[in-house]
């Protein structure tokens, strides 16, 4: 498949990075100096040039004849105006526009823009839900009926430390797909016995989500919210707290007045307070140690780390930060943040659905490197078809987790037949390529291999 992506910054960097797994990427960047560090970092075509001027953009379409164009500059307008222009010129391609500002997402859409992509709507989302579970350290919206990944941080004196998978009566719309012992990804679940500071992936929907860290045992309840920096999705994040039953206490935290003012505006049931985020003196006189969730989404990776890290310090149970760097993600990692959100996977995960083939529904990367989660339909090129579950010889690293018909996940038997037509849902762990090539048939993703 043809790719442009117009737009070497980071986000641009990252779809580059995922679309050139089997696909024939062509970067358009007019800085030079983004420009060729795309160039020494990725075995993509560079064009340097403003893609917003529809000269440009025609030559461009005309000598590579893409299939699909992504445009992720910093201007979300010009974002637009290029997939609309694109569009003009060849109404086949499939346009893609990646957009900061959540203001610029509605229901319509736009005409020549075929798909809406939003990293800071997605990873708002993500940290809303993984703070509102207090178990819970990573989530992953699958877009399929109401089913999500749930990734859940297993402490000592936990109810189902020391218990087999098997042995547990799981809560209803829940399977656990995977666990994580380290750097250890353990892919049979059913024998595998839970040990404190395991994380357990666990398919669900939302319901079942909360139910299952309800399962796991609370040790606290959450009530208390403290969230640093008021941008934009400071206050997304804020007012979908404080919507939540319950009567969550939350309070809003940036050193720009400004800013502080807009907040209190738009937040109600908030406390605003102007300060500086990461000076621990401040934070100990806002009574920092009583939160039980500290979310910081600051527009910059420094000040999130920094001020995470001040947090340890008092003792946070759950600390949730973004980051848009992808090296800061084992920053983080390494300075004890566990629950972090960065644009680089839920870009990954973007590109990759909207470059799948017809009968790859869905790919997701995990958290463990050469972990994916993937849906894929069965189709008349699908060895499974018409065998049980029982029949099949699955290779080791491979969790057939779920059957999907109807939006429902039917958990399979051994007497669970595959027919053409259903989604399958599988968990995959460094396999090896044959193998998952004869239970996949030709279709097969790139991806994985």
């Amino acid at each position: 498949m043809k790719v442009i992506i117009v737009g070497g910054g980071n986000v641009g960097l990252a779809s580059a990075k995922s679309a050139v797994a089997g696909n024939d990427v062509h970067l358009i960047e007019k800085d030079a100096a983004a420009a060729d560090l795309a160039k020494n970092t990725l075995a993509v075509s560079i064009l340097k040039a403003d893609a917003s001027n529809p000269n440009v953009l025609r030559d461009a379409i005309d000598r590579i004849q893409p299939d699909i164009l992504l445009s992720a500059v910093k201007d979300d307008g010009i974002n637009i105006f290029i997939c609309s222009n694109a569009k003009r010129i060849d109404s086949r391609i499939r346009t893609i526009a990646c957009i900061r500002d959540p203001d610029f997402i509605n229901d319509q859409g736009y005409e020549g823009v075929d798909v809406l992509i939003s990293p800071d709507t997605i990873s708002s989302e993500k940290m809303i839900k993984i703070s509102l579970m207090e178990n819970a350290v990573n989530y992953e919206e699958l877009h399929i009926g109401d089913y999500c990944l749930v990734t859940y941080k297993i402490e000592r004196g936990h109810d189902i430390v020391g218990r087999t998978v098997m042995s547990m009566t799981l809560p209803e719309d829940c399977t656990i797909v995977s666990i994580y012992r380290g750097e250890r990804t353990i892919t049979l679940v059913n024998t595998a016995e839970i040990h404190a500071d395991d994380r357990i992936v666990v398919l669900c929907t939302w319901e079942g989500a909360k139910k299952f860290n309800k399962f796991i045992g609370i040790k606290k309840e959450a009530k208390e919210f403290v969230i640093l920096g008021a941008g934009s999705q400071g206050l997304t994040i804020a007012k979908s707290i404080c919507d939540e039953s319950g009567k969550n206490f939350v309070k809003i935290l940036d050193d720009d007045v400004q800013r502080c003012r807009e907040a209190s505006k738009h937040l109600k049931n908030a406390i605003v307070v102007n300060g500086n985020i990461v000076d621990p003196k401040f934070l100990d006189s806002e009574n920092l140690d009583r939160a039980d969730a500290i979310i910081s989404v600051t527009n910059i990776d420094e000040r999130n780390l920094l001020a995470c890290m001040t947090a340890l310090r008092f003792h946070i149970r759950k600390i949730v930060s973004r980051y848009s760097i992808e090296e800061y993600e084992g920053i983080f990692k390494y300075a004890g943040i566990e629950s972090v959100v960065g644009y680089h996977k839920i870009i990954s995960n973007e590109i990759t659905k909207n470059l799948r083939s017809t009968s790859i529904a869905s790919i997701y990367v995990m958290e463990n490197p050469g972990d994916y989660f993937m849906s894929f339909i069965l189709d008349d090129f699908s060895p499974m078809v018409g065998h049980l579950y029982g029949d099949l010889v699955i290779p080791e690293g491979v969790n057939l987790c779920a059957i999907v018909k109807d939006d429902t996940a039917v958990f399979p038997n051994m007497l669970t037949r595959f027919n053409k037509g259903d989604k399958v849902l599988l968990y995959i762990h460094d396999v090896e390529p044959l193998r998952l090539t004869g239970l996949l048939g030709k279709n097969c993703p790139e991806y994985t291999r």
